[in-house]
């Protein structure tokens, strides 16, 4: 030891940085990642995955520290907060930003998809694979898409049995868009908008009626517990993708073989999730069983009669007007490209 240090003394300062660069480990990459979801749910579980596998793809050079629950900020302001740099990842649920994210919100506008996980992520893939202008979005939000994953089928909970579409006539439900407002309208429904975290009161003092999403955020929420009569749509897929973005210019500074290790996480993590999401829909029915829940299964018949309400074409061209007065130079090439994957997605 000695000797080496008589050595650096009369070495060069160049020489004396090469040699303690050569002895210090390397440098890891630290993320702070946003998100409004708590991770001891079906959520949860996708984040956590993604960050268990991008760790392990970097072979420890990533480590991401996630800030659970809205704890660093509201949902609706993570996009905002990852543009800015607030955090270097966050969730994005494209409804939360229907200017700042008009075409991604395409999605909303076909009822009908996929039943099958790796089918859903396949669509998710080859839209944005297809249609550039949905990343562009991203991009002018000084972020990119770094993991995608989806959630369960719709189904409604109410506070009267419902066994039929006519069965909502009337009824005062909750849908997170207004595209899915206007298709409850279009079924009979009144439709009301609340937000989530009121929903649940709302159905014991009867401000609503029922509520129609996903029926993993409905068990999740207890929202069944509120209004025991599920009625599940396995057919009707909730299409947005939920999605992680990070920071463009965090992004850029990432050396070639880490940005490597966020698409193979993405790979990795998108099969370990396909058997969680199938098992969550088999555990959720059950538990709802278990308690004495009245739960029905739409019938063909029905789902294809919600997917063809006139309101979906109404849809359709009110998207195409906004979208074209925002500046999107096709917009119905758009919904043709949304239309095909969808429809291969489903033939699969």
């Amino acid at each position: 030891m000695k000797e080496l240090s008589r050595l650096l003394a009369g070495a060069p300062a160049l020489v004396v940085g090469l040699a303690i660069a050569s002895s210090a480990p390397a440098q890891s990459l630290t993320l702070s990642f946003a998100t409004n979801t708590a991770p001891n749910n079906m959520r949860g579980e996708a984040e956590t995955m993604f960050i268990e596998e991008l760790e392990k793809a970097s072979d420890g050079d990533i480590a991401v520290v996630p800030y659970w629950g809205a704890s660093l900020m509201e949902g609706a302001e993570i996009m905002g907060g990852v543009r800015d740099g607030v955090a270097d990842m966050g969730f994005v649920n494209i409804n939360y930003y229907p200017n700042q994210l008009l075409l991604n919100s395409a999605y909303n506008l076909f009822p009908k998809g996929p039943a099958e996980y790796e089918n859903i992520a396949w669509a998710f893939d080859q839209m944005y694979e297809r249609i550039p202008e949905l990343d562009e979005e991203f991009a002018d939000q000084n972020q990119r898409i770094v993991y995608k994953y989806g959630v369960t089928p719709y189904a409604g909970v109410f506070k009267s049995p419902v066994e039929t579409l006519d069965d909502m006539e009337g009824l005062r439900v909750r849908a997170a868009s207004r595209w899915y407002l206007n298709l409850l309208e279009g079924a009979g429904a009144t439709p009301v908008s609340m937000p989530w975290g009121d929903l649940y009161q709302g159905l014991q003092t009867g401000s609503i009626d029922g509520v129609f999403t996903n029926i993993d955020g409905i068990h999740r929420a207890s929202l069944d517990e509120a209004a025991p009569n599920v009625y599940f749509m396995p057919d009707l897929w909730l299409a947005i993708p939920f999605i992680i973005t990070i920071n463009e210019d965090k992004w850029q500074s990432l050396s070639a073989e880490q940005q490597e290790a966020f698409a193979t996480a993405a790979e990795n993590a998108g099969e370990r999730f396909a058997d969680v999401w199938d098992g969550t829909i088999d555990r959720i029915l059950q538990e709802q069983e278990e308690a004495g829940y009245n739960i029905v299964t739409a019938s063909d018949e029905a789902v294809e009669t919600f997917a063809g309400l006139p309101e979906v074409e109404t849809n359709q061209e009110m998207w195409s007007e906004e979208a074209s007065a925002a500046g999107a130079e096709d917009p119905a090439a758009i919904l043709s490209q949304f239309d095909e994957v969808i429809s291969e997605a489903i033939g699969r």
